[in-house]
């Protein structure tokens, strides 16, 4: 069967983004967090995103890929280029009631704890996951459907704006697989899930 690994980025009072439904400041991101996240991109062989997450990434970091860079894009450094790319090869599963599927790209509705349980029985490696606010809380809850949490945690606090689990109705017992720092800041905890148990 196959694993399931939501990545998040949250800040360290766990909000996946402020008010206004932005990231926030700081954001400290340089070569070494993007060198380690492509590691794990290019580890897995499917990207399952949300609408609001697949437009907010896919098409920006295709453009680079293609080589045009946005206007608000610095000059694509090696280990952006790198992810660009990766990303942009990645087959996609995208939530959405109204995308149409298309090349590499699937789309699906309706249940989604069903569609990804149907997904993860399928053929193939390991699947990484990122969604906006009103997906991480809900997949938890399903018992056995979610494997590990890749959550980078940024050297900022909020005052508001969702966070990764809102929504979450029962404890989850996790493990520790590893923790990096980086010297921007953040810290990247990997968590395993423990289906055996209740936290």
């Amino acid at each position: 069967m196959r694993k399931i690994i939501v990545h998040m980025q949250t800040t360290l009072d766990n909000r996946i983004a402020n008010g206004a439904g932005m990231f926030w400041e700081p954001f400290p991101w340089g070569e070494q967090e993007q060198a380690y996240i492509n590691d794990e991109f290019r580890a897995a062989d499917t990207l399952v995103l949300s609408r609001v997450v697949y437009d907010a990434i896919v098409p920006w970091w295709d453009a680079v890929a293609r080589g045009e860079l946005p206007d608000d894009a610095p000059p694509a450094s090696r280990a952006y280029a790198e992810f660009a790319a990766i990303q942009h090869a990645m087959p996609k599963v995208v939530f959405s009631h109204h995308m149409i599927a298309g090349p590499n790209l699937t789309v699906i509705s309706g249940d989604l704890v069903a569609h990804l349980a149907e997904l993860k029985r399928q053929a193939g490696g390991t699947i990484l996951l990122a969604a906006g606010p009103n997906t991480p809380g809900p997949l938890a809850d399903a018992p056995g459907l979610i494997d590990e949490y890749l959550v980078v945690v940024h050297p900022a606090v909020l005052a508001d704006g969702p966070r990764m689990f809102d929504g979450l109705t029962r404890a989850l017992a996790l493990r520790t697989l590893s923790t990096t720092s980086f010297e921007g800041g953040c810290v990247i905890h990997r968590y395993a899930v423990n289906h055996d148990a209740t936290a």
